[in-house]
């Protein structure tokens, strides 16, 4: 039989040497293929044989095919050493281009230009070098960001770690279900024969289509529903991130915001194969004010499901949260499944008091007058929808801003420089502060390096005055 030169290309490109792993797509589909064949593949996961492709998954919109990623690729992304963060800080956590900062940028190796870089908490950035200050005894890192660079106090940075999700992302290449496994067996020393192989392959592609049905197990509710479905009576299963949720058994008054917004608020849900009265999983779905589609915070009894509601997402246009947990970004997937960050994440709701309050995940910042959800405080959106008990948090201390008044410094940011005392000036170590000394022949004179004043200028400040390292 004659192969196409790609063919030929996909197959060979197998047969080197790694570890087989599957996705668990892969071992769901394979387990529920009740042939001898299937159990010899889901035995060749973790053992050293001779192939070079490596993380094996499903293509839901294919059933025919399969998704794999170069081993060679997927071992340069997991063995990528470089920590990678983003910026959690608000209006402050990086350091000021002044001199009094030029120790820590030149033991960094970070050379200031201009203002520093004040990134977005959506940016992803990579840790060029750190230190701790011997005075304060916080820890700075030199961070490069894709738009810019500056030095950052360590508290305003969390790490990024998306290193393990990357391998079923990137550098995906596709190859026939029945050319992919032949190869896998075939390297591992086992025999294969073609009628075997077809019937494998027909029975891989039934299972992907069932697994792709279950599309229709979702349903899109609004208004009042959304409040009986959040209702842990309601759930197949008091488990997994759905039973556990602080949402799952309140009154209905808590989702009122939910109830009344029914033009940019629904709840998508997952009915229980076996019991259409039951769920299995929940996410909210928000129109934003540029009529965009986002689907939040994805809670489920097996975790397995949260791809399943992405992937649904994903074929309904629908944008979806990236980091599943209660994080107020704007990171998302993509309509490709990408990473990405969406500009005006916000949602407009009707103005004023609601009759209780739910816990928000993403949009938990509220502006009452004006009737917007967002993801950052201040600007009118001074209210903090994180309570569990139906309230809203709102700080009468800070005014909702989310910030106080500096007890080191009285809010002025500088506080007296303990080199000089305040007075800018300090003592002249040529002349220990005299103003005179002695020539090569024992004459007293002027000193050069003061004038004879017995005091030079403070290299620690400029005006007697440094930055509060207590607010930063």
């Amino acid at each position: 039989m004659l192969f196409k030169y790609t063919e030929f290309i996909s197959e060979s490109y197998l047969i080197l040497e790694s570890n087989v792993i599957f996705s668990d797509k892969i071992r769901k589909v394979l387990s529920k293929i009740d042939l001898p064949i299937s159990k010899d593949i889901l035995d060749l996961e973790n053992k050293d044989i001779d192939v070079s492709s490596n993380y094996f998954d499903i293509i839901h919109d294919k059933n025919d095919k399969v998704s794999f990623i170069p081993d060679r690729k997927a071992q340069e992304i997991l063995n990528d050493t470089k920590v990678y963060v983003k910026f959690i800080g608000n209006d402050g956590g990086w350091l000021k281009h002044k001199d009094v900062n030029s120790e820590i940028f030149k033991s960094l190796g970070y050379e200031p230009e201009g203002d520093p870089y004040k990134p977005s908490n959506s940016e992803v950035g990579e840790i060029i070098s750190k230190i701790t200050s011997d005075k304060s005894g916080k820890t700075y890192a030199y961070v490069k960001f894709e738009n810019g660079e500056s030095v950052y106090n360590l508290d305003k940075l969390r790490i990024f770690d998306n290193i393990s999700k990357n391998v079923w992302i990137k550098n995906r290449q596709e190859i026939n279900i029945g050319r992919a496994f032949r190869a896998l067996l075939t390297s591992s020393g086992k025999k294969v024969v073609d009628k075997d192989i077809e019937l494998f392959v027909n029975k891989f592609k039934s299972v992907v289509d069932k697994l792709n049905d279950r599309f229709s197990d979702f349903d899109l509710v609004k208004g009042g529903d959304i409040a009986y479905w959040y209702n842990c009576d309601n759930y197949k299963k008091r488990s997994g991130t759905l039973g556990n949720s602080c949402m799952s058994d309140v009154d209905d008054a808590f989702f009122d915001i939910y109830v009344s917004n029914p033009d940019v608020c629904n709840l998508l849900i997952l009915k229980a194969k076996d019991d259409s009265d039951k769920i299995i999983g929940r996410a909210l779905l928000w129109t934003l004010r540029s009529g965009v589609k986002f689907l939040d915070r994805i809670y489920t009894v097996d975790d397995s499901d949260v791809n399943l509601f992405r992937d649904y997402a994903k074929e309904m246009g629908w944008y979806s949260k990236y980091y599943n947990g209660s994080s107020a970004e704007s990171i998302v997937y993509d309509l490709n499944g990408n990473m990405s960050s969406l500009p005006n994440f916000l949602v407009d709701i009707r103005k004023g008091y609601y009759e209780q309050y739910p816990y928000l995940d993403t949009f938990k910042y509220w502006d009452k007058d004006n009737g917007i959800l967002t993801i950052e405080r201040g600007g009118g959106a001074d209210y903090t929808l994180e309570s569990t008990e139906g309230d809203y948090i709102y700080c009468d201390r800070c005014e909702g801003n989310g910030r106080v008044e500096c007890g080191e410094c009285d809010g002025d940011g500088r506080v007296e420089c303990g080199e000089c005392d305040g007075d800018g000036r300090v003592k002249c170590s040529e002349c220990d502060g005299d103003g005179r000394i002695e020539d090569s022949d024992g004459n007293s004179e002027d000193c050069d390096n003061c004038d004879g004043d017995g005091r030079v200028s403070c290299d620690n400040c400029d005006d007697g005055r440094v930055d509060c390292y207590s607010c930063n």
